[in-house]
């Protein structure tokens, strides 16, 4: 197992938590976590409370990791209606080595932590989209 060289700042898990509870009507709701490399902490970094795809695709950084949990209305092929909490590692191909490594030693940490079951790891943000998300949660399905 790899060691972990971060840790999360306790109010990222408490807005986590009051994120879960959320239902987003069609759009996304998003939290967005990053690591401050000075404290080595997993901190917020932004809250978005309605965005689309195109929208949440620019704001992510283009080279620099980041966690974002993705709120989300899912229909399944079978007409079923659920909302889950996603979470995304996003990491870039451009992110620096040490930065790339210093997230993926945490990552593991951060969703057992904030109890984040549906997992997908990004490494090109211009593949989010809702095909790639309902691709992604309809394997979850069976």
């Amino acid at each position: 197992m790899a060691s972990v060289t971060c840790t999360i700042e306790p109010s990222v898990l408490e807005d986590v938590k009051k994120f879960r509870l959320k239902k987003p009507s069609e759009s996304l709701q998003v939290y967005v976590a990053k690591i401050d490399r000075d404290s080595q902490t997993v901190v917020h970094d932004e809250t978005f409370e309605s965005i689309g795809f195109d929208e949440l695709v620019e704001e992510l950084p283009e080279d620099a990791p980041r966690y974002v949990i993705v709120s989300y209305r899912h229909q399944y092929d079978d007409g079923r209606v659920s909302y889950p909490l996603v979470f995304i590692y996003y990491c870039p191909v451009t992110s620096a080595m040490q930065t790339r490594m210093l997230y993926a030693s945490t990552q593991q940490l951060f969703e057992k932590e904030a109890e984040l079951g549906k997992s997908y790891m990004l490494q090109n943000k211009d593949e989010l989209n809702k095909e790639w998300l309902d691709s992604n949660l309809n394997k979850f399905a069976s």
